[in-house]
């Protein structure tokens, strides 16, 4: 009877190991190009892996951590390896905006909700639907779609436009520099990648043009055009497509062509935009070298 019962909590014992074992392996690819790899693991009653902004990882050697979901700019679940360039070219613009991609190649764009335990993601599709998705079928989540092509040196450029018939000016000449971050004029905000801390010194090298309407005079370099003000722009007493920063979901600051450093006012990931209140007009993008001083 006693070498039965024995039997029976070691048998117990061992399923359990192997449930923990058998757990879901991921890949967190940070904002900053860090990756983290080890067993997705679950908290609270839902069980649960995204508990209060916060995605968690049981590393190799035992230890958890805990990454804001804001930090993370992939989760992968078919190993570590660099995605396709062409996956990465693909991306929105937009970080708003996440995109699941299956290991049989389809992807879909819509919302992360979490992971759940049972190794199935929560997704929201695009029509405001949720679904259970075994992670056995996915291969990746982009999270920050922008800061994913940044780590991997990609840049998604439109094919080069012609002149509008209303006189716009094309903005397809800019260049993106090596290292710089594009800023697209029609996108409210572009994540750079980049954590900065209050007090940070951060300096800003910005070029080329936007057309920041489609007007034959509403185009503008980094400086903005001085002509053009409103009290509905995120930072009202400057110019319109005037270069702008944020930190986190902070106040919007003016930048500008300004190269001297400016100090962060707070602390988070660093956003950069153009001032204006009505984007879907826009065009072009900035190229700008961020430099911490």
């Amino acid at each position: 009877m006693v070498r039965r019962l024995i039997c029976g909590v070691v048998i117990a014992g061992c399923t359990g190991v192997a449930t923990l074992l058998a757990a879901e392996r991921a890949t967190f690819v940070l904002v900053d190009g860090e990756r983290k790899s080890g067993r997705v693991v679950y908290h609270g009653g839902d069980r649960e892996n995204l508990i209060a902004g916060d995605l968690n990882l049981g590393l190799d050697d035992g230890k958890e951590v805990s990454i804001h979901e804001n930090q993370v700019s992939i989760i992968q679940f078919a190993g570590g390896n660099r995605p396709p360039t062409d996956e990465l070219q693909a991306l929105p613009s937009d970080d708003n905006i996440h995109v699941l991609v299956r290991r049989n190649g389809p992807t879909e764009r819509g919302h992360f909700v979490n992971i759940v335990e049972g190794d199935n993601v929560k997704w929201q599709a695009d029509n405001g639907e949720q679904k259970m998705i075994p992670t056995s079928e996915i291969a990746r989540i982009y999270l920050r779609p922008q800061a994913a092509r940044q780590t991997f040196n990609v840049v998604n450029q439109p094919p080069v436009s012609q002149p509008s018939n209303n006189g716009a000016v094309a903005t397809s000449g800019t260049v993106l520099e090596p290292g710089a971050v594009r800023v697209e004029a029609n996108q409210q905000w572009t994540n750079t990648g980049i954590s900065v801390r209050a007090g940070d010194s951060i300096s800003f090298r910005a070029s080329g043009r936007i057309n920041f309407g489609q007007g034959p005079t509403q185009n503008a370099g980094p400086e903005g055009d001085n002509t053009t003000k409103s009290p509905s722009y995120p930072v009202a007493s400057m110019p319109a497509g005037l270069l702008i920063g944020r930190v986190g979901n902070g106040a919007p600051f003016a930048i500008g062509s300004n190269m001297q450093p400016i100090r962060m006012p707070a602390n988070g990931a660093l956003m950069l935009g153009v001032n204006d209140n009505e984007l879907t007009d826009n065009s072009g993008f900035f190229s700008v070298v961020i430099t911490r001083q």
